[in-house]
Parts: C-alpha cells; structure tokens; sequence
C-alpha cells in the first residue's frame, strides 16, 4: 500500500528486525529580491540582499507491521542581510525579522505512528498533505519548477488506507478525518479551528494516475463567531508513454467548493456570504528519451469575484506551494497584500480590523486570475539540468486593492490608488540552472541558480512597466 497518497511517510515495509532511516535537507537560499512601490504612500518593500537557512530532518523507526517517522524544520528564517520595509508580523515567511532562534524558526511537519489493521493500514498523527498536481493540497516538499517552497499543508489526521482486490491492484480508497494545523487558510496557533472529513480514490498504473478527492470542512476563526462550512470535490489525472525517439506526459486537475462563510461579510450580507468557487490546472510535455532536450507547457485558471459586494464569493486561491513563476504573483502580490493588510488594520483608518482581512494574505499565491507558461527543459549533462520559461497572467476578475477600491467608492483601483480598467496582470521570464550530485550518492550536494524577470502590467501598478528582477542561488545538501 502506499500512504502517500495523501501524503506522510512512505510505504509500510514489513521486516522481522528494526530497520532506522534519517533523512534531511539543509537548504541556504542567497536572493536579490525586487524593491517596488506597494501603496499609494509611497511605501516600498526595501529589502536589499537576504540570506535564508533551513534545515529539515527526518528519523523513521520500521518494525515488522508497524512504523514510527518524525519529521522537522528547524532554524528556518532570515539568517543574514536586509529585512523588508513592510511592517506587521502577516507574513508567514517573516520578512520583516532577521533570526532563525526565534519561535517560528522550529516547525514540527510529521510526528505519526503507522500500523496494519487487517487489510486496512492506519496512520495517525501530524501529516503533511500532497494530492494530484499540488493545487489544493501540497506539502512543500515537492520541487518547483521556478522559486521555492516553504510551506506544507499541515494536520493532525486519522487516515485509513486499503486496497480491496490486493495489494497490486490499482485501486485505493482513503478515509481521513483531520484538525488542521496550518495551511492557507487556517493556524491552529493563531486560534483558528478548522475540521475535515476526507474521501479519495485514487487509480494508479504503470503508465497513469486518476483520483478522485472529497472533502467537507468546518472552520471556526479566533473570535469564536465567524464560521466557513465548505464542500470541496477535486479531481486529477496523468498519463504518459515512451516511443522510440520521444517521451510525452499529460496531467490535469480541477476543483470546485461551494458552502457558505461569514468569514468575510458584505454590505448586501453581513451574516456572511455563499461561496462557489473553482480551479484548474494542467501540463503537457514532450521531450526526446535521452532527456537531453523537452518541452512543457503549463497553464492554471482561478475563478475571482467580479462583484466584491454581493452574496456570493466565486474566489479561488491555489495552494501557497504551488508555482505560477517565481515573481509576479509570490513576490510583487505578496508583498502587496501585506500591504493591503496594513492599511486595512491601520487604526487611522478604521476603529477595527476589517473582518477577513487577513484571508488577503495568502504569501503570494496564485489566485483570482489564468496564467500560461511554456518552457523548455535540458539534461545537459549527467549532473547538470537547466531550464527557460515564459509565464503571461490575467486577472478572472478586475483588478483591484481591497483598501483603494472601497475608499473609491467600490470603483475597481489599484494599490496606488489608480483606477483599473483591463484584466492583464504582466509577464516573466524566468531561468534556472542546476548542479546535483547522483541519487546514488548518500550526501547529495546541490546548487541552483535562478533568475526571473517581470513586468507587471499599468493596471497591475507598475505604471511605468519597469522591470522587476529576482535572482537567487541556492545551495543544499541532501541525504
């Protein structure tokens, strides 16, 4: 059987003796990141060169029928150079702190024991969560294709696992029930509490994999009395093949949820708000077998609310850990919406806290827009891979900044509080370059180098389309 399949420790090996495994990642990320103008103040993000540290190590115990696996991230954060300028602590990556001693430096992603129950295997504890193409489930340890990952999706889950016609066939079922941790959309440490029942079935071949993945949610926020009951079905597949002188894949995944939430509330609905929502995303790619040359191309649509004011929210926010670029939308928007968040909770501007103010910051996720990205890929040598791509991105809905466009009396205006009129939110290209050492190797060293370029569009804020880049170099060691 494989747990994997909604993430946390691999498969269950049955041995008559103790079998001990570690395992880590010491990552040290060197950026250049991009200075820009968030608000209509004149505000910038200001932060210079910055060098980030992280280390994530994992201890797994196998027994005969029966497994134990722990898994951290310790000295996570900013160890060197420039904080930005933006203030308040709401960004989950703690820009605006050097230090990696502090309390959010040390994160716990697994701690679970594992178990046969029959035909049934059992798995409970602090997971991660991975499903299909990482859209709405990712557990941040899946390598992007440009940027990074620092997250993972995080919840304390009962999950059951079984294969009803044999442990080769390729149907599975899985049955979870979780309390969240952390994720997206909800903190257990910052009061939220949020439950989830989940259904999947996934079918897997040699040359595809299909699932299908249900979930219900109920989420209470801090203040006890703002509550989310949403429904969310999902549904992914990937299929690929081998000729003589080529290699192809396609894959796909689309999600809608529906429910209702007074989370955020509206004028026309103060009790809260209906919400139907969806996205997709999907890939197809072809290169020669030898991998010395391919191509992919890869796009993602999120529905976004064309009218903020009405009873029903039509926004869809993909996974934090998913990659659309490495500038656009997890640099130049997440600092955005840090901003936005200032402004709103600035107590010169409102006696209190807007509700669902802090649903605005999402760590730049891609959302409420369609993004298309060719590239192509090369194995220039057997320790040596590079790649190219371009990313172009319009907004599903207008282009708006929550504070501005309410002070315009709900006028759709931007961060600098210029009202907005078309839907296209800029372009990138990005590039990356990668020295690894074997899988065979048990100290694996590795550097990256990556450069992304972007101009946000005048409607996106960037008026004089002046070129936004970021470059990094990262360097870890794996084992």
């Amino acid at each position: 059987m494989d747990p994997a399949v909604l993430g946390g420790p691999g498969n269950l090996v049955t041995l008559s003796v103790l079998a001990f495994h570690t395992h880590g990642d010491l990552r040290y990320l060197a950026s250049l990141p991009p200075d820009f103008v968030v608000d209509a103040e004149g505000d910038t993000v200001g932060q210079s060169f910055v060098l980030d540290e992280r280390a994530r190590v994992g201890v797994d115990l196998t027994g005969k029928g029966w497994a134990v696996a722990t898994e951290w991230d310790l000295f996570t954060g900013q160890l060197a150079g420039d904080p930005w300028d933006i203030a308040g602590d709401v960004d989950a990556r703690h820009r605006e702190t050097m230090g990696v001693l502090t309390a959010h430096s040390f994160v716990p992603r697994v701690a679970t024991v594992q178990g046969l129950l029959g035909p049934v295997q059992f798995t409970g504890g602090l997971q991660t969560s991975y499903w299909g193409l990482g859209m709405v489930a990712n557990d941040g340890a899946h390598e992007p294709t440009f940027g990074r990952t620092d997250f993972g999706d995080r919840v304390l889950r009962a999950r059951f696992v079984t294969k009803p016609n044999g442990p080769t066939a390729p149907a599975t079922f899985v049955f979870a029930v979780d309390r969240v941790v952390e994720d997206e959309t909800a903190s257990w440490a910052l009061g939220q509490a949020a439950y989830q029942g989940v259904m999947a079935m996934r079918w897997d071949t040699a040359a595809s994999h299909h699932g299908v993945y249900g979930e219900y949610r109920d989420q209470t926020e801090a203040d006890g009395e703002r509550v989310t009951r949403v429904a969310m079905l999902d549904a992914f597949g990937e299929h690929g093949g081998t000729s003589e002188s080529c290699t192809w894949s396609m894959g796909g995944e689309v999600a809608g949820i529906t429910g209702e939430t007074s989370r955020v509330r509206t004028y026309a609905q103060p009790e809260g708000v209906r919400v139907a929502s969806a996205g997709a995303t999907g890939y197809a790619a072809m290169g020669m077998v030898s991998g010395k040359l391919g191509g992919r191309l890869r796009a993602g649509w999120a529905s976004g609310d064309g009218n903020p004011d009405d009873s029903v929210s039509h926004d869809f926010t993909f996974d934090r850990d998913f990659d659309a670029g490495m500038v656009l939308f997890d640099e130049y928007s997440g600092a955005i919406e840090a901003a936005t968040y200032n402004e709103l909770a600035d107590p010169e501007h409102t006696g209190h806290t807007t509700d669902g103010a802090d649903a605005l910051v999402t760590e730049g996720s891609f959302r409420r827009a369609t993004f298309v990205q060719p590239m192509v890929e090369s194995k220039v040598t057997d320790w040596m891979s590079a790649r190219a791509g371009v990313l172009g991105a319009w907004s599903t809905a207008p282009i708006t900044e929550p504070f501005y466009t309410y002070r315009n009396g709900g006028v759709a205006t931007n961060q600098l509080g210029v009202e907005t009129s078309g839907r296209w939110l800029g372009a990138e290209v990005d590039w990356g370059v990668t020295l690894a050492a074997p899988s065979s190797w048990k100290l694996r060293p590795e550097l990256t180098v990556q450069g992304g370029y972007a101009i946000p569009s005048v409607d996106n804020g960037n008026p004089d389309r002046s070129v936004l880049a970021l470059h990094t170099a990262t360097a870890r060691l794996r084992w």
